[in-house]
């Protein structure tokens, strides 16, 4: 820019001299042409009356008038007849000239009016300015006076005033080649300055300025653009700091929250809603969402939405390394009249757990009414079969109160665990409960001894490995010895005869866990195939359901020693194969 304002500047101003010397040099040439026309004119017109029907007349006086007529004039006169013929010439013997009616300016005489002409003269390499009057004599044309002069003055003159134009272009150009770049400069800085600041603005530096100083048009634009960045400044500082406070918000609701436009194209998206929907893609704003989710459900339902102009609840399920049950709320963006749809904003609640919860609660009423149904309609058959007679048979009135015995015990055995499992929940919600001391490696010796019964029906080798110095642990020492009753109990049951349960207990230090201790409790049993170990700690779920009832467990047994573990704040593993045996270890914080 700076080189096209330089070389405008410097060829207006060349073109500017230039043209005025030239149009200078013209008009003097023509002011000097047209003066030494009229002197011409002027003596032609003098010499015509003075002496040039005389000369025609009387020709023995030739030389008197030639001489008078070369004081009176310093131009070459020429006198010719009608004919053409030359009777006089101031500078030639005219007696030896050629016949001059074919000049221009003597045609023009001899036919009345007055004639000029310029031509070159190649003997005196000059131009020559030649003007001719008629002579005439009552009423009739008899000669022609002719006055040339040669137009040395002239071009002398126009050399002149062409060197002087020419030193005027040299000197208007040395002029406007520092005036060029002067005003070039005071207007590209600026400029450059303006370009450099608005890319830099353009580029998120709203705190850059431009530092000019100027009262012309643009130290106004300047201070125009300096202000709108400021302004802009202040304004991109407010969005932000509003956006972040948005996304702060956005970021620590609990629930996923996706905003689309008309067109389903993502305006955005919370990172829970993306963690919910395992979105990996980090640029998802202006997709299509069905692009981003790639979930058939969610675009079927928002078309619906937009279709209908109905706002409606659905649940979804999302199947990725695990199912998910979504619950999505749809509300509209609407626009500025508060007519027209703009876009909708989706809250995701992920009801999962709930639903599982749920499921939980509905498996766990069913279960524990067959649980209670089953021992219920024993004791209720036997107890109408002695009352229709069979107390007569005192054999069989024996044995089937033996069973109703049993039956009953069942009944409070289920009826103690589900308490059981009943308190240890309500002890989760609880911010005080009890704790005391206990002594592991005595509660340990004290669940050996109580056990002693059960181990000798089976043969069952019942042995313990504990750790000299054995770390104590805090809690509540029932819940303590329950939950080891359970898991000896349950590895003597499933134990077969002549087997082996140990008992292990040890310290254990690392850097996430902090001060811990270890109960292992292993047999050699019959084993759990490994699709049933995630679901083990369940509310009322068997392995075998067959064997769980000739054992006679309830199967709240692990649903209990998982709650006494989490209660402690602890963590249960389960290892097992199928015919070799199982091994429970539970790792405890000091």
């Amino acid at each position: 820019m700076q080189r096209k304002i330089f070389l405008n500047i410097v060829i207006v101003l060349v073109l500017g001299v230039l043209i005025s010397g030239v149009l200078s040099a013209r008009i003097v040439k023509s002011s000097l042409m047209d003066s030494i026309e009229k002197n011409l004119t002027a003596e032609a017109g003098l010499i015509r009356e003075l002496v040039g029907e005389n000369l025609i007349s009387n020709s023995s006086s030739i030389d008197v008038y030639i001489n008078k007529i070369r004081q009176t004039t310093n131009s070459r006169i020429t006198i010719v007849d009608v004919l053409g013929s030359v009777i006089v010439d101031t500078d030639k013997e005219y007696s030896k000239m050629d016949n001059h009616s074919n000049r221009p300016e003597i045609m023009s005489a001899l036919k009345g009016e007055a004639g000029m002409s310029i031509r070159y003269s190649n003997t005196l390499r000059i131009d020559f300015m030649y003007v001719a009057q008629p002579i005439i004599k009552n009423d009739i044309i008899i000669g022609a006076v002719r006055l040339s002069k040669p137009l040395y003055e002239i071009e002398t003159l126009l050399k002149g005033l062409y060197m002087n134009v020419l030193i005027a272009v040299l000197i208007g150009a040395a002029v406007s080649v520092l005036l060029g770049y002067k005003v070039s400069l005071s207007i590209t800085n600026p400029v450059k300055e303006i370009t450099y600041t608005a890319s830099r603005i353009a580029k998120g530096q709203f705190d850059r300025r431009i530092n000019f100083i100027g009262k012309d048009e643009i130290g106004v634009l300047i201070d125009s653009i300096n202000a709108m960045a400021s302004k802009l400044n202040d304004t991109i500082t407010s969005l932000r700091d509003k956006n972040t406070n948005l996304e702060a918000v956005m970021s620590s609701v609990v629930n996923g929250i996706i905003a689309i436009d008309s067109a389903e194209r993502v305006l955005f998206i919370n990172p829970v809603a993306q963690k919910l929907l395992n979105i990996s893609d980090t640029e998802v704003v202006g997709k299509h969402l069905l692009q981003v989710i790639r979930n058939n459900s969610i675009d079927n339902y928002l078309k619906t939405i937009f279709k209908n102009k109905e706002f409606f609840n659905t649940e979804i399920a999302i199947y990725g390394s695990e199912e998910k049950i979504l619950k999505l709320y749809a509300n509209p963006i609407k626009h500025a009249d508060g007519k027209d749809i703009e876009g909708i904003i989706i809250t995701i609640q992920d009801i999962t757990e709930l639903r599982k919860l749920e499921g939980v609660r509905t498996e766990f009423v069913a279960n524990v009414s067959h649980e209670l149904k089953t021992p219920l309609t024993s004791i209720k058959g036997f107890a109408e079969t002695l009352k229709s007679g069979g107390i007569d048979d005192k054999q069989d009135a024996v044995r089937f109160l033996d069973i109703i015995e049993a039956e009953a015990d069942r009944l409070y055995r289920l009826i103690n665990d589900i308490l059981s499992l009943s308190e240890l929940e309500q002890k989760k919600t609880k911010t005080k409960t009890v704790k005391e001391s206990i002594k592991v490696e005595k509660a340990i010796k004290e669940i050996v001894s109580i056990l002693e019964g059960q181990r000798d029906k089976k043969n069952i080798e019942l042995s313990f490995d504990i750790q000299e110095g054995l770390h104590n642990i805090t809690g509540e020492a029932d819940k303590f010895k329950q939950m080891l009753i359970n898991l000896v109990d349950n590895a003597i049951k499933y134990t077969p005869q002549d087997g082996k349960v140990r008992i292990e207990a040890f310290n254990l230090e690392d850097d996430t866990r902090g001060e811990s201790i270890v109960i292992k409790v292993i047999d050699n049993g019959i084993g759990i195939p490994i699709q049933h170990i995630p679901r083990l700690f369940e509310r009322f779920y068997r392995v075998d359901k067959a064997r769980s009832r000739t054992v006679g467990g309830t199967g709240l047994g692990l649903a209990i020693v998982k709650h006494i573990v989490i209660l402690f704040n602890g963590e249960i593993e389960v290892k097992s194969e199928v015919g070799k045996g199982t091994e429970f270890r539970i790792i405890l914080p000091v």
